[in-house]
């Protein structure tokens, strides 16, 4: 049986009608659409036009009110949207909040006038800008003392951290602490100091921080 060649000059046999040879012709593919419809489910996929359907004009489809209202109930039954929640995490390393339990309030100075919050655990006085009580004063050393207050005790004691100047309440040097009471005066340098505290036996913060 003679050959024949095809349009591309491939030989094929002269009976067949298509060269299995040729690349098929890139003709329009139909490609699926998937579009969200207003309700956030997918609708079907929308075939290609067909020729001669880009001169017709379309006709608008506005479905009911009823229908609407159908076809956005089957929606969220169907398929329900998920949502996620931010929940507030609880860090069990952070620190509990210090809540103020006392003043030491300047008496002459640059801190005349001044109060200075102490709150529950150690407060640092001294020079350094760091400290919880700054002590501007050129006898003062950078961590000159520490001020703690113990709730469990209702206690405030007053220690000396090794300074070169010592630390006097009511002009007597602690050696090395001191529990401090209502109106004493710390003497720090030349800086005097009146101690008026906040929580005591019967007033003091809860574990809510609630004051009783």
């Amino acid at each position: 049986m003679a050959d024949k060649r095809c349009e591309n000059g491939h030989f094929i046999d002269e009976t067949w009608d298509l060269c299995p040879y040729c690349p098929v012709a890139t003709a329009d593919v139909e490609v699926p659409v998937v579009r969200p419809n207003r309700f956030g489910v997918p609708e079907g996929p929308r075939p290609a036009p067909a020729p001669g359907d880009s001169q017709r004009r379309p006709t608008a489809v506005v479905p009911s009110t009823g229908t609407l209202a159908r076809d956005a109930a089957l929606a969220i039954e169907a398929d329900p949207i998920e949502r996620t929640v931010a929940v507030q995490k609880l860090d069990p390393l952070a620190q509990p909040k210090r809540y103020v339990v006392a003043w030491l309030i300047g008496l002459n100075g640059a801190a005349r006038g001044e109060s200075f919050a102490v709150r529950i655990g150690r407060n640092v006085l001294g020079r350094d800008r760091r400290s919880d009580v700054v002590v501007s004063d050129d006898q003062a050393s950078s961590h000159h003392a520490d001020l703690v207050f113990r709730p469990e005790e209702r206690r405030f004691i007053l220690m000396d951290h090794n300074s070169t100047n010592g630390t006097y309440v009511n002009e007597g040097e602690i050696e090395p602490r001191r529990d401090l009471a209502a109106k004493d005066i710390v003497r720090i340098g030349s800086h005097k100091f009146l101690f008026m505290p906040l929580c005591s036996e019967g007033f003091y913060w809860d574990e809510e921080g609630i004051l009783k």
